[in-house]
């Protein structure tokens, strides 16, 4: 069994990738994981987080490219989890890249197991153009975990109860829901620049309630990966899962507000 994962966001635009990928880092931090972090195409969309411990470096697509992370991994092999968040559209990039260096293959000889995350939206393109372009491609070599996001509302016709999510199923792929917010609150969590642990300190630019908003947001994510075994394998966490849910379930929003997962404008 591995006992490492690398770790892809995947998809169309704007489906909350780099969202995903945030979140992820702060339940890294959280768990204290030895993580390394990369970035494809021209724009670093975790840039805040090279503070946090985390050593953020670009990744491209040239077997050169492959061959200093290859060399890094084995060289390091106390780092736990790789993740790597990936535009939609370098997703064909990818996939030559993978066939050109055979990337999976060699990072399952150094302990690895890839894993794609792909949140999705209302859209058609979400499904038939990267989804499926996905899981044809790489099949049962990877795991996935897709999830819905609720910012585009809780209908995902083009997915529930498709060929696609039948197809995820037999590969054992996973589903998870990150609850929605407001475009104008996600718009004022972009413009602070900041990790998001920082906007629920006290001295953080939001007031009370949007910190409130941001807690429950953050941590009903955290909570549906950290109680579930297969979640939390398939994304890297290699404490006890029980253990995970434990803390998770017994923190208290710093306002004590019971907020819900989908988070209207008004409430703030």
């Amino acid at each position: 069994m591995f006992r490492k994962r690398f770790v892809i966001t995947s998809g169309d635009a704007r489906v909350g990738k780099s969202t995903a990928s945030r979140l992820l880092l702060e339940l890294y931090l959280k768990n204290k994981l030895n993580v390394r972090v990369f970035y494809h195409g021209h724009r670093n969309k975790l840039s805040m987080y090279q503070t946090q411990r985390f050593e953020i470096n670009h990744l491209g697509f040239s077997r050169g490219d492959s061959d200093r992370l290859l060399l890094d991994l084995e060289m390091f092999p106390k780092i736990e989890v790789i993740l790597t968040d990936m535009p939609g559209q370098n997703l064909r990039e990818f996939k030559f890249f993978d066939k050109d260096v055979s990337l999976i293959e060699n990072l399952n000889c150094l302990g690895y197991r890839v894993t794609f995350l792909h949140p999705i939206s209302y859209r058609k393109d979400c499904v038939e153009d990267y989804l499926q372009d996905l899981y044809q491609h790489f099949g049962s070599q990877v795991d996935y975990v897709v999830i819905k996001n609720h910012y585009f509302g809780k209908q995902f016709r083009y997915y529930e109860g498709s060929e696609f999510q039948a197809d995820i199923k037999k590969l054992n792929g996973l589903e998870l829901v990150l609850g929605g917010l407001h475009n104008d609150f996600y718009q004022l969590l972009e413009d602070t620049s900041l990790p998001y642990t920082q906007l629920i300190e006290t001295n953080s630019p939001l007031n009370t309630i949007q910190r409130s908003i941001v807690f429950n947001w953050m941590e009903n994510f955290h909570n549906s990966i950290v109680s579930n075994e297969i979640a939390s394998n398939y994304l890297g966490l290699s404490m006890n899962c029980a253990e995970l849910a434990s803390v998770g379930a017994n923190k208290q929003s710093p306002s004590n507000l019971d907020v819900t997962e989908d988070v209207e404008s008004e409430k703030w």
